[in-house]
């Protein structure tokens, strides 16, 4: 008949290293899964750049579109009745106090088309700062992410060390 004790170490041991392999695969796979959960976090948030790339596109069309429509308008508009009002008037397009409102005028609209030139470029610096916000944090995310499934792995390892070093300890006072 086997001793006893020999067959509860031998149980112990085995328990021990058992419990240690399988807390091992639990740490790899939840290591795999933070992996694949920070993957995912990333590509969502990746996902912003496409939308800031397409409100880039639209920003950029309707600012085109503007510029167009507010020369349209100048020249029709305010160009157009100013010369109306002063040939009405009998005064002399060519020089003077009328080509001087002219003048004035397209000044006026020239500042007016420069300065949402400049909004529209500090509008596409913001974005391009959006972008790059969302790049750093989706690359912040996936390595938050390696992180966690390093340490994951490595618990892993640490408790297969452990339980090896316990089944060692059981089998070693069992031959003591």
């Amino acid at each position: 008949m086997p001793n006893p004790f020999a067959v509860f170490t031998a149980i112990k041991v085995g328990t021990d290293l058992l419990a240690g392999f399988t807390a091992r695969k639990a740490s790899r796979a939840a290591a795999g899964q933070a992996q694949a959960a920070a993957e995912f976090n990333a590509q969502i948030i990746e996902r912003d750049i496409d939308l800031l790339t397409r409100q880039r596109q639209i920003i950029n069309s309707n600012f085109v579109a503007s510029q167009g429509r507010n020369a349209k308008i100048f020249e029709r508009d305010v160009q157009g009745k100013a010369r109306a009002g002063f040939a009405y008037a009998g005064f002399d397009l060519s020089q003077g106090t009328a080509i001087e409102v002219l003048r004035e005028n397209a000044r006026e609209f020239d500042y007016e088309q420069e300065t949402e030139e400049f909004n529209n470029a500090i509008t596409n610096m913001q974005i391009d700062d959006a972008i790059e916000e969302t790049k750093l944090n989706a690359e912040l995310t996936r390595m938050t992410g390696q992180a966690n499934a390093a340490g994951l792995r490595a618990s892993g390892t640490a408790s297969l060390i452990k339980s090896i070093g316990q089944a060692g300890r059981a089998g070693m006072e069992y031959y003591k």
